[in-house]
């Protein structure tokens, strides 16, 4: 026992705080890699006989589970055809797959045509269905599979294309190929699997889940039959404690979990000798500076950070590229006695792409799941963690996973420790041993400003939902505090309205005509000329110090300059007012908008200086208070410029876009009154409708009263 120890160790495991249950595993094993997890799943699979329950962030059902000779025969090897064989060999098996309703940003790298593949053209005892069952901007992260209740896998990995590797991680390597990616870097992730009463609480979990997501109630299945544990499969533990943790936002009435912050401070506040950890992401400032606490500490550990090279894609390079190299930089400036480090894995030169998520603290605990160390992990999204006790075993795989990363022995590191004292200096030590791979030292250089700008603004990453900015609407004044659908509803009938008269001029009869026909040849004569430009221009702004509406104003753009150049022209004028108003609120200060404005300014200040951009996007998303009113109260807040002003654009360019549409069918329609131009106008309509509608939808949730158990048992 480590001295310092006892009087931390009990945090990391209360129910109701740093976890959720602590339940008894029978078996517990560590699957490094895909090929020895997509195995182990795909055996297990095969063997259940009453249930299968499959969480994820994503899914492809063309996903290869075995790679060259490794084929079951008379059994399918993609994971699709696999789970549809499994239900009709077995009368009495049902399985559930339910997996992240993703955004488009993710959609375009995703199987398409993945739900009707899975729900209606396999076997009716199969069933998938897609979770959005979550605050706007959140994602269902957990990555979870139990079979029979009786064996489950936690951890990284989703069942899903440029997952599978093995721990070679050769360069080039043809089995790591799939559909839509013929060939895709190097892939590193970790998976846990635990059998007994800790697979049936995390099948508890699913069907949780499950209900939530669906509103189906699952019945766990019956307690007889052996767990299905794979062959070839060591256990790493026996008859070991599990805390299971999760992270779930606030939502749907239920408080949030974020039992995963607590355990993750807990383990690092205990943690004497050394902290080692395996993260796709390392972007959370609340873990850095708890990490930054200790090695700053005149008994800090030495703290080994294992991740990818270079992020690829905005997303990532906005999360983890900023956020990384700026954290990176603290623990540097905090580390006075050279026990921080972080390093890329890298094979023959080629970085493989790090996803693991774990944790191996002093060589005695061992956390194992979902969470990356982000913000979205620590509140946002839903995760799912395991940790268990054991100093022996967490030693062995520590020491398995850096020899798989400096290509030797697990006992050339365990020696190299000792003779060098201490995980850096192995590392050091064993450089170039390994042949073709080497643990590099990762140089944390910022990206591009363009870059830093997004990270700035909480978008990729945020540390709580989005819409605690509901609290806005009820910070406003009495006269003003209307319901977000009574306020949407009066958009759709201004639309709704506005579209109906338009159709309706098909059938006007001729003297009306003879009265509109020269409004509209003047308006048609007006159709993309400069002056009209101006003139839009000097009614934005003028419009929005009368308080006229924008969407009036914007329709106007539509049907005046057509429906690209008046989105962007609607755009810079509903921009140019917009600003206005905010350098207007910023010279006359909080206590004259308070006056002039009759707000809780307070309040709102609060709100929009926590979310920054964010808060100026949801804003302009959805009409919560009046355009007016938020420009000034965010020109007397705490909010930059440059996110109100990119906020705004952000914000206002869907609807924008979609009014400007509208506006130009109804010109269309005025002038040539068909039955294809009417057609397009109702399409454009319902579309700008249903947009309205989804948000409100999904924010209005927020609104309902806290205080539900988040559990759904």
């Amino acid at each position: 026992m480590f001295a310092g120890m006892a009087e931390s160790a009990p945090s990391l495991r209360v129910p109701g705080m740093s976890c959720w249950r602590r339940v008894r595993a029978d078996r517990f094993a560590v699957l490094i890699d895909g090929e020895a997890y997509f195995r182990a799943v795909r055996d297990a699979i095969v063997a259940a006989t009453r249930s299968i329950l499959i969480l994820g962030w994503e899914f492809d059902s063309r996903t290869r589970l075995v790679r060259g000779c490794s084929a079951l025969p008379g059994w399918p090897e993609t994971i699709g055809e696999l789970l549809d064989a499994a239900v009709r060999r077995r009368p009495g098996l049902e399985a559930q797959v339910l997996i992240w309703d993703s955004t488009l940003l993710y959609a375009v790298n995703r199987e398409f045509g993945g739900l009707l593949k899975m729900e209606w053209l396999t076997h009716r005892r199969l069933h998938f269905r897609l979770d959005d069952n979550h605050p706007l901007g959140a994602s269902h992260h957990q990555k979870v599979v139990v079979v029979d209740d009786a064996l489950a896998f936690v951890g990284g990995l989703d069942i899903t294309s440029q997952r599978w590797d093995s721990r070679e991680h050769r360069p080039g390597d043809p089995r790591r190929s799939d559909p839509s990616f013929p060939a895709y870097p190097p892939f590193h992730d970790v998976m846990a699997m635990v059998s007994g009463p800790a697979a049936a609480a995390l099948g508890d979990l699913v069907r949780a889940r499950w209900r939530a997501a669906t509103g189906e109630t699952l019945r766990p299945p019956s307690p007889d039959g052996p767990a299905p544990w794979p062959d070839g499969v060591a256990p790493l533990l026996r008859n070991v404690d599990v805390a299971i943790a999760r992270t779930a936002p606030p939502w749907d009435g239920a408080a949030g979990v974020r039992e995963v912050e607590r355990q993750t401070l807990a383990l690092i506040a205990a943690a004497r000798h050394h902290l080692f950890i395996e993260n796709q992401y390392f972007a959370s400032r609340l873990i850095a500076e708890a990490l930054a606490a200790r090695l700053a500490a005149a008994d800090c550990p030495e703290v080994v950070v294992i991740g990818p090279g270079a992020p690829m894609g905005m997303m990532e390079r906005s999360t983890m590229g900023v956020a990384r190299a700026r954290l990176v930089r603290l623990l540097h400036d905090a580390d006075c006695g050279g026990r921080f480090g972080i390093y890329v894995p890298t094979v023959g030169g080629v970085a493989v792409k790090v996803h693991s998520k774990l944790m191996a603290v002093d060589d005695r605990w061992l956390r194992i799941g979902s969470s990356n160390l982000n913000n979205r992990s620590m509140g946002l999204d839903t995760e799912c963690d395991l940790l268990v006790e054991d100093g022996p075993a967490v030693r062995r795989l520590r020491h398995e996973l850096m020899a798989e990363h400096l290509g030797v022995g697990a006992d050339a590191v365990a020696a190299a420790e000792a003779v060098h004292g201490g995980l850096h200096a192995a590392i050091a030590a064993l450089a170039g041993q390994g042949g073709a791979r080497v643990l590099v030292p990762l140089d944390a250089v910022e990206p591009p400003s363009v870059m830093r700008m997004v990270a700035d603004s909480g978008l990729p990453d945020p540390e709580e939902p989005v819409e605690t900015l509901m609290d806005i609407a009820e910070a406003m004044p009495g006269p003003a505090r209307r319901p977000l659908k009574l306020r949407v509803r009066a958009l759709m009938a201004l639309l709704a309205g506005i579209s109906l008269a338009a159709a309706a001029w098909r059938w006007a009869p001729p003297e009306a005509w003879a009265v509109a026909w020269p409004w509209l040849e003047a308006m048609a004569a007006a159709r993309g000329r400069l002056d009209t430009a101006v003139a839009l221009t000097a009614a934005f702004l003028v419009g929005g110090l009368v308080r006229l509406p924008v969407a009036l104003l914007a329709l106007a753009a539509g049907a005046l300059l057509g429906p690209l150049v008046g989105a962007v022209q609607a755009l810079a004028g509903a921009l140019g007012s917009a600003s206005l108003l905010y350098l207007g609120g910023r010279a006359l200060g909080r206590a004259r908008v308070r006056r002039l404005a009759g707000w809780r300014v307070g309040r709102i200040n609060r709100a929009l200086a926590r979310h920054g951009l964010v808060a100026i996007v949801l804003l302009r998303l959805m009409p919560v208070a009046p355009f007016a009113a938020i420009n000034l109260v965010a020109g007397a807040s705490l909010v930059r410029f440059r996110d109100f002003a990119l906020g705004t654009l952000l914000g206002m360019a869907p609807g924008v876009l979609a009014i400007s549409v509208v506006g130009d069918r109804v010109a269309s329609v005025l002038t040539t009154p068909s039955v294809v131009n009417i057609a397009v106008l109702g399409a454009a309509t319902l579309l700008a409708i249903a947009a309205q509608i989804g948000i409100v939808n999904r924010l209005g949730r927020a609104q309902e009263p806290r205080g539900r158990s988040s559990e759904k048992e």
